[in-house]
């Protein structure tokens, strides 16, 4: 057992070898040996969840299961483009971004602690904002779509980039919003105070 299992992580940060896979604007991308398990681990996430829905055929588990890994594979690179994004818009991207089984850390160099309020701010906000512009696209073209499997796929786009974009504005350690509510409280405590 490891510290990161409480953050959703599988592999220990500390210790995980990370085997770069090349860089996209400027940002270094890194995987560890077990990303590949990605999928595997969120079918079966899904899978077991579903169970509670006693009225599913095991066709029909197995299906929703297998929407639920496409738009989980798809969202979270968005939600990782969303923080490079918002980080170049303020001239601070991260330096690296290490993909993992469960979840994309941003990783950092530097004395975070110099870095304006308002970086810190935009920089989080990036995943949870593009997440949820993705949701509601999919909301809007989901009328357009043919009954099938490209629309459970698009209705499974819509529930999981919302979870991810709203999920992520909460003030939960290891989540975006933990820096957004933090950033937005620091700046209404200076604006009280004297000059």
């Amino acid at each position: 057992m490891h510290k990161y299992l409480k953050f959703f992580l599988l592999e220990n940060l500390d210790t995980v070898r990370r085997i770069r896979i090349g860089s996209f604007w400027k940002v270094t991308l890194l995987i560890t040996p077990w990303t590949w398990l990605s999928p595997f681990v969120f079918f079966g996430l899904h899978f077991l969840l579903n169970l509670l829905n006693t009225r599913l055929t095991l066709d029909e588990r197995l299906l929703q299961s297998i929407y639920f890994v496409i738009a989980v594979e798809l969202a979270t690179p968005i939600h990782a483009f969303g923080h490079i994004l918002s980080g170049k818009l303020v001239r601070s991207a991260m330096d690296e971004l290490l993909i993992t089984a469960t979840r994309d850390v941003n990783v950092y160099h530097g004395d975070q602690a110099k870095i304006p309020g308002y970086v810190h701010l935009v920089r989080s906000l990036g995943g949870p904002v593009i997440n949820i512009i993705v949701g509601i696209f999919c909301i809007f073209i989901a009328r357009w779509i043919p009954p099938g499997f490209w629309a459970g796929v698009n209705n499974s786009m819509i529930s999981t980039n919302l979870f991810f974009g709203l999920g992520g504005l909460l003030p939960v350690p290891s989540v975006d919003g933990q820096v957004i509510w933090r950033e937005i409280i620091n700046f209404m405590r200076n604006r009280k105070r004297p000059a």
